[in-house]
């Protein structure tokens, strides 16, 4: 009599792909035999769940409809150096007991790995080659120094940021602790600055890589940016394994080109469950779409005894209005990974937001499909992208 897990996820896993545990016993012969899988998120029982065998004695229980309704994503705006991104990772595991017999009856259990799940959605090749230990900033990771910052920017392109725009990264880390790193250099790739900030554990971090937070967080200043060409950041686990436990370093390059058009950036959520951009540089299109709502009314009115048609009196009557904006980006001359990147990224994203100085105002991505375009066939290689503003005109009624 015994229940074995022989299969458990990744131990960070994406939640929107299988979450797939497998499981057997050996009393799978009894009559009205099924597996009774309990669920547990963060800690507290989730749900509860009737599974039979599958295939001989196995079955397996996926647990990414239950855990990725409970993740959200929202995008940072408060300034905040390091932000700790607890609403898109949980905890999980299961346990599984048997239940057989006449009447049925709960027998052994068995207890999976407790496994962290973060808010990501992978294609599916990306996921079938997916292993958390590329990712994974921690001192017990022997795949480091040079695990990955969440994203799949293009490493061997050119990463820009605006000195009053925003840029994040996020990272994963089963370490204890670690720190953060930023350094600026000059054109001849000479340092001008460097400083560390210590973090307690975050199983999934996000950091807030703009100039301004940076400049508000650490001993860098704005003058050490006036003097910089371009800034890396690179994590490192700190706890007490034995290997280097570092990030990759990544290079932002300071954007101060004096742009001809008003610039826009927007921000998505990546396929990581954290946060990209991208800057529009050429001229932009804003236009509208309006609607109206009305009615044909009797021509005519009365004028004492007699029934007249007066110019001023009309027949076909609007009596309310709505406007819809929508806007047109369109993106310098990009090589093909960046547009490629740009594309699969930002028009297969559920969030999007327009960055508006500080702010940041929520928009869709009209565009329903997609082209990699290639330098051989499409000659220099540019993106037009139509976003709808979410915000509604609605008119006076009288």
């Amino acid at each position: 009599m015994a229940v074995t897990i022989q299969q458990n996820p990744q131990e960070f896993t994406t939640a929107s792909n299988p979450v797939v545990f497998t499981f057997e016993s050996d009393e799978t012969a009894q009559a009205n035999f099924s597996y009774i899988v309990e669920l547990y998120i963060d800690g507290a029982l989730h749900s509860t769940h009737q599974v039979f065998p599958q295939s001989a004695e196995l079955a397996k229980f996926n647990a990414s409809e239950a855990v990725r309704s409970t993740l959200s994503s929202p995008l940072i705006t408060n300034g905040t150096l390091t932000t700790n991104y607890f609403t898109a990772i949980s905890t999980i595991y299961i346990i599984v007991s048997e239940k057989y017999g006449t009447p049925p009856a709960i027998q052994l259990d068995a207890t999976s790995n407790a496994i962290f799940v973060f808010n990501g959605a992978l294609r599916h090749p990306q996921w079938i080659d997916f292993n958390f230990k590329d990712y994974d900033v921690s001192t017990t990771n022997s795949f480091t120094p040079g695990v990955l910052f969440l994203t799949s920017w293009p490493r061997a392109r050119k990463a820009f940021c605006g000195l009053n725009e925003k840029i994040f990264l996020g990272l994963i880390s089963s370490d204890t602790s670690f720190d953060v790193r930023f350094r600026l250099f000059d054109s001849t790739n000479t340092l001008i600055v460097s400083d560390n900030v210590g973090l307690t554990f975050n199983d999934l971090t996000v950091i807030d890589c703009s100039p301004v937070t940076i400049m508000a967080n650490t001993t860098i200043t704005a003058g050490n940016f006036a003097a910089a060409a371009y800034y890396d950041v690179r994590a490192r686990g700190t706890g007490v394994g034995i290997f280097n436990g570092s990030s990759e370093t990544y290079r932002i390059y300071i954007d101060n080109e004096c742009h001809r058009y008003e610039t826009r950036r927007l921000h998505w959520l990546n396929k990581f469950g954290v946060w990209d951009a991208f800057t529009f540089t050429l001229v932009s299109t804003d236009s509208t779409k309006v609607s109206s709502t009305g009615y044909n009314r009797e021509s005519g009115v009365w004028d004492g005894t007699a029934y007249t048609y007066p110019l001023y009196q009309g027949q076909a009557t609007t009596y309310a209005k709505t406007a819809k904006d929508t806007l047109i980006l369109n993106s310098d001359w990009i090589n093909e990974e960046v547009q490629k990147w740009l594309v699969r990224e930002l028009y297969e994203s559920p969030n999007v937001y327009l960055e508006q100085g500080e702010n940041f105002e929520p928009v869709n991505v009209v565009n329903s499909g997609y082209q990699f375009k290639q330098r051989r066939i499409n000659g220099l290689i540019q993106e037009v992208v139509e976003i709808q503003r979410t915000y509604l005109y609605n008119s006076q009624l009288n």
